[in-house]
């Protein structure tokens, strides 16, 4: 483990709204239609339960158990297998996305019944075979959910795009995807990496949606009901991951081969930032993660490994890097721990504080994606597509 207590700050600006350059225009033309599969016995089959304890994590006084509870395999669209990318919950439902690797499209979102935490039910499936889905977002209402992405522009014929995309899709009663899309915004960029849906400011109303896109993309923020209000669009290289906690909003981008760009926004629609340089790169076609919490920003930055920025000061407060072969690609904070999906290493739970080294599971494969839902913690396997779910129980407290 390298740990780093300061780092000098390369650069602090300030920026507003009007700075923002390229903005395309929505075309609300194309509603994507998706193929349903609903029937539980048939979805069953794609997951195999399991009862295997494969870490143990000590911490604040206790050990925690982590237990493997099922394997759900993966999908295939012509002959392409699937990979899970993205997870958001809302109440007991669990919603996966998933993308084909390399040039050729095809999307899934599957639909998880999690009201017994040790027995996770998939109860549904649509399939998009001209998109790709990287990540999801739940809405305040519960009536929606959000994905970021890639459609086959040959099949779209939007004009203003090189494929990036955010798709809006209503949900049904019992809370399953609608088999057509609500709206579908095309974007900067060959493909929108992450999308994060925002609480309005005190008098507004209707989420604001960031949506992040790679080369040659950036950032745009949508109103949640409308496709065609935008409020905020800036282009900027490298544009890779947005997130936030309470007030407080983070952009991660590429710069160049030495260093990053954090972009600290308020949430207030102004749309105003503070930017601070930090001397790592991103990795140019791969996942770079960020999750924020308490006034830090957790940066899973591929080689790298992973650093915990202050975003009040820009300061590197902590790293962790593998002694493996592994990168880091995802970083999950819940209750003091730090969840690191790290590549061909696996996943490794670190604490929070300083980022030191608690336990990890080394499955065959590539961890891609981690997330923590309650006592469940959710994996994607990078080698195989496959989706591995871990059930988590506290034992007696340590000595």
């Amino acid at each position: 483990m390298k740990r780093i207590i300061c780092i000098s700050v390369l650069a602090i600006l300030t920026f507003s709204c009007k700075e923002a350059t390229e903005e395309i225009e929505p075309i609300t033309d194309f509603l994507p239609e998706f193929v349903e599969q609903s029937d539980r016995d048939l979805l069953s089959k794609r997951i195999t339960l399991t009862d295997e304890t494969v870490m143990q994590a000590s911490f604040r006084g206790a050990t925690t158990s982590y237990t493997k509870i099922a394997d759900v395999a993966p999908n295939t669209i012509n002959g392409h297998t699937l990979s899970a990318t993205g997870l958001s919950r809302l109440n007991d439902k669990i919603y996966v996305t998933y993308h084909v690797k390399g040039e050729v499209y095809g999307g899934e979102i599957l639909t998880f019944s999690v009201s017994d935490p040790s027995e996770p039910q998939l109860i549904s499936s649509i399939v998009d075979e001209t998109a790709d889905f990287n990540d999801i977002m739940t809405g305040q209402h519960k009536g929606n959910i959000w994905v970021a992405g890639a459609r086959d522009i040959y099949v779209s014929n939007y004009e203003n795009t090189s494929g990036a995309i955010a798709t809006k899709i209503g949900l049904k009663s019992n809370k399953t995807p609608q088999s057509t899309a609500t709206w579908e915004a095309p974007l900067l960029s060959y493909s929108a990496s992450s999308i994060t849906r925002v609480d309005p400011p005190a008098g507004a109303s209707n989420g604001r949606i960031f949506v992040t896109s790679g080369s040659s993309g950036g950032l745009e923020v949508i109103r949640g009901n409308d496709v065609n209000e935008r409020f905020h669009s800036r282009q900027v290289d490298n544009a890779k991951h947005f997130d936030y906690h309470d007030q407080t909003g983070v952009f991660l981008r590429g710069i160049d081969a030495n260093s990053s760009a954090l972009d600290i926004y308020a949430l207030d629609d102004s749309f105003t930032f503070s930017t601070y340089s930090v001397p790592y790169d991103v990795t140019y076609l791969g996942k770079n993660g960020i999750d924020v919490t308490d006034g830090y920003a957790f940066l899973a930055m591929g080689d790298d490994g992973l650093i915990k920025v202050n975003t009040s000061t820009g300061f590197i407060e902590a790293s962790f890097k593998s002694s493996g072969s592994g990168d880091a690609n995802s970083v999950f904070v819940d209750n003091g721990l730090v969840y690191l999906a790290n590549g061909q290493d696996g996943l490794i739970i670190l604490r929070e504080s300083d980022l030191s080294f608690l336990a990890s599971y080394n499955f065959e494969g590539s961890c891609n994606y981690v997330e923590v839902q309650g006592d469940l913690v959710f994996l994607a396997n990078g080698s195989t597509g496959g989706l591995i779910i871990l059930q988590k129980s506290n034992g007696a407290s340590s000595s």
